[in-house]
């Protein structure tokens, strides 16, 4: 078969993989490659929130692992504030059955073809397309999609995302006996205020814990901390020895504002261009979004001819970057007046309703900056960087 496609998307997390099913669905010939073989193994938090699910078009419920109505709140590693969210605030998936589902999905549309455990290591772009080259094969398409991650090659070898923030955190996939599953069985736990600028979390999988401790911050001196952080905001969780699955340490990218994401015919998607929620650390909905933008301007584009700008930057951020850029405001409020982030949504049902619709994605931050009246507009004079 012809090493030529329409269109080449390199990963096969949630932007890849929807990326490929949207084109796979317009009759586009794609590759799809990813450096390891799957079902792939990958420790994440794994939340897929109610606009995320609304991205995709499908009712997440019947399969997810856990599905989250309750936060325990902690301020400083100390007894929690149960804060009830009335209906679905998030779904728990384990990333290595979600990713498989999505690429299930793209194959499913027919034009799609699967490559794992291929490494891709240059990108070459030029009028006509783009040259993918692996250790052993060389692949030629009209549009390429870089989706590969925080450091996949695509960006490196277009010189793409090479000033970016950088947020740190690391995570354990811990086994629990059947009484401690239990108890999370439609919870999960925040920590706030242990460390500045930091935050802990519980997720609840299907037959684990997911824990972990990331930082708003990218000085130097908090993200060497994170790593006692953890330790005591696992001992404080599960006192005891426990059984650790998997570690890793990992670093959200946050894209510069203006910063470029694409590059003749080949764009970053996802986290590859720094497409995550300051705020929550919430990546699959912007990966989701991004991914579809990316196949419907390939789409266009095609259909008119191949002629004229491809636009998927100019639509990243009018589209996506509003969102983000507010998020990065409100990651401010935390960093700066932590206490005050435990204490209004503990104590003013309205303000905890308010950070419930915000996760959910019912609403924006700007609709819910204009509902908090005189707190709300704080945020407009918050930096929109990442210090």
């Amino acid at each position: 078969m012809s090493n030529r496609y329409d269109a080449i998307v390199v990963g096969t997390g949630p932007a890849g993989a929807v990326a490929a099913e949207a084109l796979g669905r317009a009759g586009r010939r794609t590759l799809l490659i990813e450096r390891e073989r799957l079902p792939r193994p990958k420790t994440c938090g794994g939340g897929v929130t109610w606009k995320a699910a609304r991205a995709l078009g499908v009712d997440l419920t019947p399969l997810a692992e856990r599905t989250i109505s309750t936060v325990d709140l902690h301020w400083r590693l100390k007894a929690a504030t149960t804060m009830p969210v009335g209906e679905p605030l998030v779904h728990m998936f384990q990333r290595s059955r979600f990713d498989a589902w999505l690429v299930e999905r793209a194959l499913a549309t027919g034009p799609v073809e699967l490559k794992d455990g291929l490494s891709v290591k240059t990108v070459d772009t030029g009028p006509g397309g783009v040259v993918v080259r692996t250790a052993h094969d060389t692949f030629e398409a009209d549009y390429l999609v870089g989706a590969d991650g925080a450091a996949g090659p695509v960006a490196r070898s277009l010189g793409l995302m090479q000033r970016r923030h950088l947020l740190p955190a690391t995570e354990q996939d811990i086994a629990v006996d059947d009484r401690t599953m239990d108890h999370w069985q439609e919870r999960m736990a925040l920590d706030i205020g242990t460390l500045h600028g930091s935050y802990g979390w519980v997720f609840p999988k299907d037959d684990h814990l997911n824990i972990g401790v990331g930082c708003f911050s990218t000085d130097s001196r908090p993200a060497k901390l994170l790593k006692d952080y953890g330790r005591r905001h696992l001992a404080y969780h599960l006192p005891g020895p426990v059984r650790v699955l998997r570690t890793v340490g990992f670093v959200l990218p946050l894209r510069p504002v203006g910063a470029p994401i694409q590059s003749g015919r080949a764009m970053l998607a996802g986290d590859a261009a720094g497409l995550v929620e300051a705020f929550t650390g919430e990546g699959i909905h912007w990966a989701l979004r991004s991914g579809q933008i990316a196949a419907q301007v390939i789409v266009d584009h095609q259909a008119a001819g191949a002629k004229g700008e491809l636009g998927y930057e100019a639509r990243i951020d009018a589209e996506l970057m509003p969102t983000l850029v507010d998020a990065r405001r409100w990651a401010h409020i935390y960093l700066w007046w932590p206490r005050a982030c435990y204490l209004l949504p503990s104590r003013s049902p309205r303000f905890w309703g308010a950070v419930a619709k915000i996760v959910r994605g019912e609403r924006d931050y700007t609709d819910v900056r204009r509902r908090l009246g005189a707190f709300g507009r704080v945020a407009d004079w918050l930096p929109v960087e990442m210090g």
